[in-house]
């Protein structure tokens, strides 16, 4: 057993220095664990996000708007000052389009026609490999809605004449599209002031 000087003790037993401290500090290192894992889990409870990520085309400038929803997964559709695609796939230059006097394009018309079916091949491909467990789930699930392959996403530049914008989304609806969202950035200061 060690000898101590007599003298003042501290509470664990070791004499006091006169009211010098110690330079060396001892970090409570299981302490600082416990706060980051907090941390992170309340960042990842609290970020928000669709898992899913839409790519905007690098000539496209979206407007802005201060009313937003959650964009669902979709086929998307992109009318830059350039060329109108389908997802990425050019279907028509952006000048004919404005120039044209129909409301038709003809040539998205037939491609969404094309993907649609193709899309609904894959669906019902997808339904009859399944249809034992979806019909369980139906039978479990009182508001069960299948996804809807003809939903699209409108990434438009914002600096796009409305008559063009009315031509594409006439013909989407002719060619089928039951739900058309149009793809937004969501206006900073309101985001802001929502968030207070």
């Amino acid at each position: 057993m060690p000898i101590y000087v007599p003298g003042r003790r501290d509470k664990h037993g070791r004499p006091k220095m006169n009211g010098k401290r110690s330079v060396v500090a001892a970090l409570a290192l299981t302490a600082m664990v416990d706060m980051f894992t907090v941390l992170v889990v309340f960042l990842l409870q609290n970020y928000k996000t669709t898992g899913e990520i839409m790519v905007i085309d690098k000539n496209v400038e979206l407007p802005k708007a201060s009313e937003t929803k959650e964009l669902k997964p979709a086929t998307i559709v992109i009318v830059s000052p350039k060329a109108v695609m389908i997802e990425r796939e050019v279907v028509a230059e952006f000048s004919t389009v404005k120039e044209q006097k129909s409301w038709m394009i003809d040539n998205l018309y037939i491609n969404m026609q094309r993907y649609f079916a193709r899309k609904e091949s894959e669906e019902k491909t997808k339904l009859m490999q399944t249809v034992n467990n979806v019909v369980n789930d139906i039978r479990k699930k009182k508001n069960f809605q299948p996804e809807d392959f003809r939903k699209v996403t409108l990434q438009a530049d914002k600096n796009i004449d409305f008559l063009t914008i009315k031509k594409v989304m006439y013909t989407l609806t002719e060619a089928g599209a039951t739900e058309i969202s149009f793809a937004v950035i969501q206006n900073e200061e309101d985001f802001d002031e929502a968030s207070l």
